[in-house]
This record gives C-alpha cells, sequence and structure tokens, in this order.
C-alpha cells in the first residue's frame, strides 16, 4: 500500500514539472515575442560642455558677502613689506642722525606708489561682452563667456528637424560610450573633448529609441559641420535650450545639466 502511494505521489510530482517547464516555455516564447514587436533602437549621444572662461556677474547677496570676507581678512591680516617699510621711513623721517639716507629711502617708497597708482589707472580690464555676444553668432564659442555652453545640431528624426544633442545608433560589438564617441567624431571639424566615465549620465526613452546621454569637457577645436550627419549647429546655454529643443527632451537632459 506504501509503494502503490509513492508511485502516485511519483506520478504527480512528474507531471506536475512538465506542466511547469511547458508554461515556462510558453512565457519565453511570449516574451521574445513581445521584444520582436517592439524593438528597441539603442542610441549613444554625448553632451559636450565648454565650461566658463570667466567667473560669473555676483548677485547682490555674493557681493555682500565678498565685501564681508574681505573686511575680515583686512581686519585680520598682517602688514605687507611696503607697509612695514613705509612705517619704517616715517620714523626715520623723525630720526635727525640719518635724514639723508632717510629721505632717499622715503622718496623711493612714495615714488612706487604713484607708479602702481597710474599703472592701475591706464589699466583698461577687458569687456565681458564679446564680437560674438554683440551679433548673436550663436555658432561661436567666444560668446557667454561667464556661463556653460552645449553643442546641438539640428537632425532629421522621423521626417522632422529637430535640435538634439548629437547621437547615433548604437553597432554590434561597441559599448555605448564608444557609441558617444563615435557621434562627436561624426559631427565633423577638430573637436577635442575628455569623456567623463563610462557610464551615462542620464538617460531618455522616446519609443521605439531608448538614448544613454554621456558628459563629455571640450578642450579645444572647431565644429566643420558634416552636412550628412547634421544640418546645422549652436553652442547654447541651458536656458537657450528650451528655445531650441522640444519640451520633454528639454526636459530630459537638463536633468543632467546644473543650472550654474
Amino acid at each position: 500500500m506504501a509503494l502503490r502511494h509513492r508511485h502516485v505521489i511519483k506520478t504527480l510530482s512528474m507531471s506536475s514539472r512538465l506542466k511547469l517547464l511547458q508554461n515556462s516555455g510558453t512565457k519565453k516564447f511570449e516574451s521574445k515575442q513581445l521584444s520582436t514587436a517592439h524593438p528597441t533602437n539603442l542610441i549613444g549621444a554625448v553632451c559636450i560642455e565648454r565650461y566658463p572662461v570667466i567667473t560669473a556677474t555676483k548677485t547682490k547677496l555674493e557681493e555682500r558677502f565678498s565685501n564681508l570676507l574681505s573686511q575680515i581678512e583686512l581686519e585680520k591680516s598682517h602688514y605687507s613689506d611696503h607697509e612695514v617699510r613705509l612705517m619704517r621711513e616715517k620714523k626715520n623721517v623723525k630720526s635727525k642722525t640719518d635724514e639723508e639716507e632717510t629721505h632717499a629711502e622715503a622718496q623711493t617708497g612714495l615714488d612706487l606708489e604713484d607708479k602702481w597708482d597710474a599703472e592701475l589707472k591706464a589699466f583698461q580690464p577687458a569687456s565681458r561682452e564679446t564680437e560674438a555676444d554683440r551679433k548673436k553668432d550663436r555658432q561661436s564659442l567666444e560668446r557667454q563667456l561667464d556661463s556653460c555652453l552645449y553643442l546641438v545640431i539640428k537632425q532629421n528624426i522621423n521626417g522632422k528637424d529637430h535640435w538634439i544633442l548629437p547621437q547615433i545608433s548604437w553597432q554590434e560589438g561597441e559599448n555605448l560610450r564608444q557609441t558617444a564617441e563615435r557621434a562627436l567624431a561624426s559631427i565633423g571639424g577638430n573637436i577635442k573633448a575628455t569623456f567623463l566615465g563610462n557610464a551615462p549620465c542620464g538617460v531618455a526613452k522616446f519609443e521605439p529609441d531608448k538614448i544613454f546621454f554621456f558628459k563629455a569637457w571640450y578642450r579645444d577645436g572647431q565644429v566643420i559641420l558634416n552636412k550628412d550627419f547634421a544640418k546645422d549647429y549652436l553652442w547654447l546655454t541651458r536656458n537657450e535650450l528650451s528655445q531650441y529643443c522640444f519640451p520633454t527632451y528639454s526636459k530630459n537632459i537638463k536633468k543632467f545639466i546644473p543650472p550654474f
């Protein structure tokens, strides 16, 4: 009786296993059908960033804080060599024994101050606004020197022209960073950039495309546009991206572009 009971259990367990295998096979087949029905096109994109060349204009709060720090530094600072020299000269002026030597030293110290004042008055700082700013030339890197600039290109996607970061489809045998590097090389010109790591800084999905963005620091070179790859290009600030890129795209890329 016991042997018969064991045989029934064994038979049931075997049938259960077969059923599980059949179900798993069906699920795998269904998942494969779904994946082939809606294939995802992997794309690598590069976010080339030109760092600010000059410091940004201070806000009122930053100006007040800077003045406070300067005042604290002045109050706690030691005398400079020139200040010590002037103090010594003033002290020696009162001395009758070193009158001629004191006069020569004092004259030298005062002459130095006059010379420095003249140099300061003659110095003219360069304008923060460049010729490219005045002409509103957004293809020039010599604009918005106190802000970061980002390279965008105009490409035809699904029959429509869009302003986007340089991108290209992934190819078999390369990783996504290599895809982004190929996108940079496809723009044209001699741009040199340093990629910041092997991991993407952002991901966006626009059916059926999945775009992986990689940050790169602009070092040198100019764009000589490859017309087979893009129709136009611009160097834009973060705020200007919204004027050219469509809203959903602009919102996605601003997630990894800081507002400063």
